[in-house]
């Protein structure tokens, strides 16, 4: 996959969030699934979050936390955003990332590889790909949540692309 074809995909997933996004009702920003889950509040704001998380680690900038272990600490106590928030916050992060990798040089992209606090040394594309599968798992979260609250969530929501 080249960097352009990254860059394609990750438009294709990330793109029918922000949709997503509005369907929550406001009232249930404190609403979680199980006692162990996410709030969907906590949700909106860790999705973009974790967009800039993943930019800055290959960015090589500094992290709020480096291991493992504090990713899942501060996943726990992950603050809340509201809907609008979220929407501005996924802008942002999407923009951020995607100038990251926009950024690196096609051969970096392919076979270079950095530290990561998650997955140990990886390739850039193989983080690449991590950020999108993480993406869309938290975005599967978030639909099954509004199922259950009786929210219609559809195909053209998800892939109006």
């Amino acid at each position: 996959m080249t960097k352009a074809q990254y860059l394609s995909w990750l438009d294709e997933v990330v793109g029918p969030t922000e949709s997503v996004f509005h369907l929550v009702p406001e009232d249930k920003l404190d609403w979680k699934l199980t006692e162990t889950s996410f709030t969907i509040g906590q949700l909106l704001k860790h999705m973009p979050v974790s967009l800039e998380f993943f930019a800055k680690v290959m960015n090589h900038e500094p992290l709020p936390v480096r291991t493992m272990r504090e990713i899942m600490i501060a996943n726990r106590y992950q603050p809340s955003a509201t809907v609008d928030e979220a929407v501005m916050g996924m802008r942002w992060a999407t923009s951020k990332f995607k100038e990251v990798v926009s950024a690196l040089p096609e051969d970096t992209f392919q076979n270079d590889e950095l530290d990561t606090p998650q997955k140990g040394r990886v390739p850039y594309w193989r983080y690449c790909a991590f950020a999108i599968e993480h993406h869309i798992h938290h975005l599967m979260e978030l639909h099954l949540n509004l199922k259950v609250l009786g929210i219609r969530v559809n195909t053209k929501t998800l892939y109006a692309g």
